[in-house]
């Protein structure tokens, strides 16, 4: 599964802003630190930080899958080495239930609806 990128709104709306605001004046500057130059350099910042987050979150995603697909194999390999036990042993040893194995003689009986008294109301 692609990861899905993360999107700014605030980044969106800011870089619209500062396309207007250009075409009043490409060296608006109101002082105190509200010119184009820095609402340019926050909006650069921002785009920065963006594209940090989305390759970090890809990166995650990306170790997520490999994780995943590697205890999809370990279970696998968990299996084979149980049967192998079995093989060898027999579901019935200790050396089964050692292996994590539940033994023929730990395991509950079904019971089946055919073979269950009923209860009377007297």
């Amino acid at each position: 599964m692609t990861p899905r990128k993360r999107n700014s709104s605030a980044l969106t709306k800011a870089e619209r802003r500062i396309e207007g605001m250009q075409m009043i004046n490409p060296q608006l500057d109101f002082g105190n630190g509200l010119s184009i130059a820095d609402y340019n350099s926050k909006i650069i910042e921002i785009r920065d930080k963006l594209a940090t987050y989305n390759q970090a979150r890809t990166m995650m995603d990306t170790t997520y899958t490999a994780l995943t697909e590697a205890e999809r194999e370990l279970n696998t390999l968990s299996e084979k080495m149980l049967l192998c036990v079995a093989s060898h042993y027999g579901k019935a040893s200790d050396q089964y239930g050692m292996a994590g194995g539940t033994r023929r003689s730990n395991r509950k009986k079904a019971r089946s609806a055919t073979n269950q008294t009923p209860i009377s109301a007297e």
